[in-house]
């Protein structure tokens, strides 16, 4: 078995993007998975789709109200990125220090995300050096995470987590 050390080397200093679901809620299950990427010393971009707004902005979709949510669930402070692709979201995320956690503005806004899954996986792609699918199944199993998982890697987290000093 590999140890806590090797899943913290190996993930430290990368930037790892984990698709979760919003439409109910954060999952419970998301938040340990995005606890222990933060806590081995990744940035960890969080992605979500939510509604349909069919390709276009609609500020009553936006995930900004999911920041104070995921805060409080993963005990940490959260960055809210609000773009998800392009020059904008790199240089904002740029700006995330490793260890830490940014929440990205609605995946949905794009139109490329139904209609264009290949370009839209290659355009998120460049967002990180992991991908982990966290979420709910998507409808299109052929849609842009099946895509992103054949172009990032998922992060080797078969060690167990390292407990902290005040745990031990």
């Amino acid at each position: 078995m590999l140890s806590a050390r090797h899943t913290e080397d190996t993930i430290r200093g990368k930037t790892a993007i984990i698709r979760i679901s919003l439409d109910g809620g954060v999952s419970h299950t998301a938040v340990p998975l995005i606890n222990r990427l933060a806590d081995a010393g990744a940035r960890v971009v969080v992605v979500a789709g939510l509604g349909n707004p069919a390709g276009d902005i609609n500020p009553a979709l936006s995930l900004r109200p999911f920041t104070a949510m995921l805060q409080e669930m993963t005990g940490k402070p959260i960055t809210f990125v609000n773009e998800s692709l392009g020059t904008g979201a790199e240089g904002k995320l740029a700006q995330v220090p490793f260890g830490e956690i940014a929440l990205m503005e609605n995946l949905r806004f794009h139109s490329d995300e139904r209609r264009r899954e290949q370009v839209f996986a290659m355009r998120l792609s460049v967002l990180g050096d992991y991908f982990i699918d966290a979420g709910d199944p998507p409808l299109n199993a052929e849609g842009w995470q099946a895509a992103l998982k054949k172009i990032l890697p998922e992060p080797d987290l078969s060690a167990p987590p390292q407990k902290s000093r005040e745990e031990a």
